[in-house]
């Protein structure tokens, strides 16, 4: 099965601004489709499509094209083009590869927004504290034994230190 737009290649020319997005995705109900109309020899593979590579040419299909679950779009050139090279070959943005994202409107959606991404830092705080911790203990019931912690060890002491600080330093900014 093959999949057959309509080409609307751009010329080629500067790299398209901010106001480009809404352009480039007009038409498009999501972000994959607004990329497979710009690409050649587009054919359907497996979960996603395969098409030649703008960036580099040629006549094989060395690019892969698929969606994630969230709506964005992953692509994979094995002639190891970057992703921006090829976005770029076709006049759009890595920005363009993402559905849009919705904004909260008024200001209730807004401490929303914020009250679930600061749980969110929270319980991740948390779960450093509970693992680093236990690599805190461990550390010292071997030095309450007398003995020394290899180098290994020592450094990833150092590390469970920091990141309790950085987990500390999270739940303190909570408070306020």
């Amino acid at each position: 099965m093959s999949y057959t737009p309509e080409k609307q290649k751009p010329a080629s020319g500067p790299v398209p601004d901010a106001t480009h997005r809404a352009s480039a995705l007009r038409g498009h109900s999501n972000p994959l489709d607004a990329l497979l109309q710009r690409l050649d020899g587009v054919q359907k593979s497996g979960n996603g499509y395969r098409a030649r590579c703008p960036a580099c040419g040629g006549r094989s299909r060395k690019l892969s094209v698929s969606e994630a679950e969230n709506g964005a779009v992953l692509l994979h050139c094995f002639a190891s083009c970057e992703p921006v090279a090829v976005v770029q070959a076709v006049g759009l943005t890595l920005a363009d590869l993402f559905p849009v994202r919705l904004a909260p409107q008024n200001d209730q959606e807004r401490r929303s927004a914020l009250r679930s991404a600061r749980l969110s830092q929270v319980g991740a705080a948390l779960e450093v504290l509970v693992v680093e911790a236990l690599i805190v203990v461990m550390a010292a019931r071997q030095l309450a034994r007398c003995q020394y912690l290899s180098e290994e060890d020592d450094q990833r002491l150092a590390v469970a230190c920091d990141r309790l600080e950085q987990a500390w330093k999270i739940l303190r900014g909570m408070r306020s």
